[in-house]
Order: structure tokens, then sequence, then C-alpha cells
């Protein structure tokens, strides 16, 4: 991907400016992380080290010319990491960031607003607040009542939000409760180990020690984990006790049909159907059909179905899934996917879940595509 101003960076030093190229170039490549989520990693990095100059500004020309985002997205990640960051240094990054985004021709103005009262309950795990409830209610009431606020606005996924929250504490150094629940919120949410590693090798831009620090960290808490002789986690009895799995794609036929063209709106209706090969903790094969909404760059949007035959866990069945994602510059597919209710035979009745899935391009594959998605699942007891 073209970086933004390179040769502001070279006149800074050439050692330096060359090797300051080199990482980004390595950061904003296609990767298993979709460009908006770097953006949102090196945004709150910028904000967690206080760093609104030259890499702050660059960091937005990316997120709006690149990563599809708006001024009004950036304004929500400032929002959403306000608290964790500091209220005094966000409001500086507010400052910034609406001088920076009138440079670079975009409008600084905002219409978001505050969802009233009542809101949805904290996404934070109850047993991870039980220390700070018992040292402190009234602090553990005011992080309960912001994340319940903060968590629940549109503007940015569920993903996104949980990377943001992550740089903020591995940029600043805080690899303790807070580190520990967003990571096992990010987990739970179907973010794959590996996307997680990928996110601190983006966050190594503001140092390599703290990536370092965050990877052994993480790695730490995967060991606690329970896991099969294979190395995948237990499905176990029947319990609403949530597994984590991962999974390669291997797109075997794909199949393209426009069924409406491009009109003045710049978006064309397209179907695509795909046989796709799992292997690793779902093992067997998926029947997909794709609904498109592409522009005449290949971005967009999709909705999709799709009946899976196999296994989960060693787990012998059939599920069905549906499916909502996007196209990416640079072709990137990621998205996200939930089983659909009562769709589970034989030993998977009863499963329920739902998954992070992304796809690119591979030359080296049949269909030209690769992809990996991530299980977060359960079986509901079965009635007697």
């Amino acid at each position: 991907m073209e970086l933004v101003s390179p040769d502001r960076v070279m006149r800074l030093d050439p050692v330096f400016g060359a090797m300051g190229l080199e990482a980004a170039r390595s950061i904003w490549s296609p990767s298993l992380l979709s460009t908006r989520e770097k953006a949102c990693l090196l945004l709150s990095g910028d904000i967690a080290v206080r760093e609104l100059g030259l890499p702050f500004e660059l960091h937005v020309a990316m997120a709006l010319s690149k990563a599809n985002m708006s001024a009004e997205d950036l304004r929500e990640l400032l929002r959403h990491v306000a608290p964790a960051a500091g209220l005094n240094p966000t409001s500086r990054a507010f400052e910034r960031l609406i001088v920076v985004v009138a440079e670079l021709g975009h409008s600084p103005d905002s219409r978001g607003a505050r969802a009233p009262a009542p809101h949805p309950a904290t996404p934070y795990p109850a047993d991870v607040l039980g220390a700070i409830r018992a040292a402190d209610p009234q602090l553990a009431l005011r992080i309960e009542s912001q994340s319940a606020e903060l968590w629940a606005r549109t503007g940015l996924s569920h993903r996104e939000r949980i990377f943001a929250s992550l740089a903020i504490d591995v940029v600043g150094g805080s690899l303790g409760q807070a580190f520990a629940a967003h990571a096992r919120m990010g987990l739970a949410a179907g973010i794959a180990a590996a996307d997680l590693h990928e996110a601190f090798r983006v966050l190594a831009e503001y140092s390599t020690v703290r990536a370092w620090e965050a990877t052994v960290a993480l790695e730490s808490s995967l060991r606690c984990c329970p896991k099969t002789q294979s190395g995948l986690p237990r499905l176990g009895d029947r319990t609403r006790e949530p597994r984590v799995l991962e999974s390669k794609v291997e797109v075997e036929r794909y199949e393209r049909s426009v069924l409406d063209h491009t009109d003045a709106s710049g978006l064309a209706i397209v179907e695509t159907r795909l046989v796709e090969k799992f292997t690793g903790g779902i093992v067997g094969k998926g029947n997909a059909t794709h609904l498109r909404l592409e522009r005449p760059d290949g971005t967009g949007t999709l909705i999709c179905y799709e009946r899976i035959a196999g296994s989960v866990a060693g787990l012998e069945g059939s599920f069905l899934l549906k499916a909502e994602g996007m196209m990416e510059p640079g072709a990137i597919v990621h998205g996200r996917w939930e089983i659909v209710d009562s769709s589970g035979t034989g030993a998977l009745q009863g499963l329920k879940g739902n998954a992070e899935f992304s796809a690119e391009r591979d030359e080296g594959s049949p269909t030209g595509w690769r992809a990996r998605t991530s299980l977060t699942y359960w079986l509901e007891p079965r009635s007697v």
C-alpha cells in the first residue's frame, strides 16, 4: 500500500527515515488485520504516548485515504479510548484532529450525540471487575458506567474497539487486569491469538520492549486455557462455557455473477458462490452464497449464508452460518459470522457461537484466495 508523505519521514534523518518507512510498509501491507484495525491501533498508540505531531498527522491521513474511515469514525475512536488514555490527553488529541482533518480537506464538524440511558450492561466479564469492586466500589461503578455506554456506540466495530483498548494497554505499559480483560474479550469475540500477536507487532512501532512484554503476557494467559492432546480447546460436556477454535479455509471453487450492473451510485449487485474446505478446529466442506454490493474498485459489503458439514472439535454434524463483511482495498475481505439457531445436526445439535473471518488474495491458491476464521462456540444442554 502506498504510504502518505514518505519524503517528510526521510527528511528527518536518512537512516532513521529508512527504518521508519520499512516498518510502515510492513504494518500497512495486506495481512490478517484490516486497514481500519491498523489505523485504530496506531492512532490509539499516538494518544497513549501523547504524540500528536508528524506520526499522528500521517496516521490520520492514512485512515482517511486508505482505511475507509471518516472524520466521525476518528472522533468515535478518540471517544472510546478517552477514559483509559485520559481525558486531558484526549482533549488535546481532539484539538489536533480538528486541525489535521481540515488541512486534509475534510469537514472537522461533528453531529455526534450521547445515547440516552439506560445502556446495555458493561462488556467486561463480571469476575474481572471483582477486585476493583472490592477495593473501590465508586471507581468500579464509574468504569462500568463508562464502558457500558462507550462499547454500545456505533461507528466502530466491536473488534476495532478491542484493538484500540489493547493499544492503550500495551503502549501505556499496563499489562495487568485491564490488559487481561481486553485480551479475554477479544478471544471471546472470535479474535484469534494470531491476530493479537500481529496487533502487538504493529504496536512495536512505539516500543519493541513493550510489544515483547505484551506478547509474553498474552502467551502466559493462553497457556492457562484447557486444550486437548491435539492442541485444540475441548468442547467438553454440553455447557455454555465458550471455547475458541482457529481454522484455515481453502476456497476450492469460486463462481461470480453480476445480478445488477453499476448505476449512478457506483454500486453493482453481485452474487458469488463458493465451495470451501475447512481444516484445523473445523474440518469439512462449506457451501456459501454471498450477495455483494460492489464498487468499481472491488470494495464494498457482503452478506452470506453457508452450510458447513464435517466436525467441530471432533464432533460430527453440520450447521448453518450467517455472515456480514466488507471488501477493502488491497483485495482483503473480512467480517463476522454467527451460527444460525437450531441449525446444528448430529453431534452438533445445540451448537451456538460467532466468529471473525478474513480472506486475501493468494496467487498460489487454485482460486486465487486464502482465508482463515476463528470461532467462539459452545453447546447448549439438551432438554430431557
